[in-house]
């Protein structure tokens, strides 16, 4: 595959003072892991625990900056139309996890398995709720890198099908190969960085930045949602006391 040539490339050659970045894939694919790979530290469960809820954290990395948020795997799923509107309201938001926006979002395969036509409808379903531009700050990264054995990067993406080479493509054949088991080699983190910041200086905008208003009509919505479940629970409670009240008063009765 052809390397990726910026063609608007910033004069403005200089480290950005913070590097954001939001972790996006499926689930069981790495991403919490891989998030601590980046930030050389165990800042995010990983393991069996699955990530319920989008976190940012802050770390100094060879003198640089980072913001690192972890959201919620989606599931794989053959039947899109499935996919419950609070799962994509909440994968909206988490843009917003770290203001003004994220430089780059990482989008996480795992190389140990097949990338299926399935797998890829679903990821390419999320990544149209954050609209085309999401592209220009996508950089594909690949965990589980030890599975290479001795063969390349390019080698296992041309091995996978039609699938994963659209995902490719779709990020300008931005790609980097993440190895969770050799957290002491610092030049996999760094090296991805400074994809990151080529990245952005291509970019036009070098932020992404997340629409205001949806994100206010999404929190309102939830907050209603919200409203009503406490809501539901108060009359609940109250029922059950009446219906105590009744029994009691039967038991006295008799």
């Amino acid at each position: 595959m052809s390397s990726y040539i910026p063609t608007n490339l910033r004069t403005d050659s200089s480290p950005l003072p913070e590097i954001r970045v939001v972790i996006i894939g499926a689930e069981r694919d790495g991403k919490s892991s891989v998030a601590n790979t980046i930030l050389t530290k165990e800042r995010f469960e990983c393991g069996r625990t699955r990530t319920a809820q989008s976190e940012a954290r802050h770390e100094i990395v060879e003198e640089r900056k980072l913001v690192v948020v972890d959201v919620p795997g989606w599931k794989n799923s053959p039947f899109l139309k499935e996919i419950p509107e609070w799962d994509k309201d909440d994968f909206k938001m988490n843009p917003s996890k770290c203001p003004p926006g994220p430089h780059a979002f990482l989008l996480v395969i795992a190389i140990d398995s097949w990338f299926s036509p399935m797998e890829k409808d679903t990821l390419q379903e999320y990544m149209k709720l954050l609209g085309d531009r999401v592209w220009q700050h996508t950089i594909v990264l690949f965990t589980f890198g030890d599975y290479l054995g001795r063969n390349t990067i390019e080698q296992y993406i041309e091995s996978q099908g039609e699938a994963l080479k659209w995902v490719i493509e779709k990020c300008h054949n931005r790609y980097h190969v993440i190895n969770n088991k050799a957290r002491s080699n610092i030049t996999q983190v760094m090296t991805l960085i400074d994809k990151i910041d080529e990245m952005v200086r291509a970019n036009d905008d070098p932020v992404y930045r997340p629409d205001n208003h949806i994100f206010s009509a999404i929190k309102k919505k939830q907050e209603e949602i919200a409203k009503r479940a406490v809501e539901r629970h108060r009359q609940a409670l109250e029922i059950r006391e009446q219906i105590k009240a009744k029994i009691s008063g039967r038991r006295h009765i008799a």
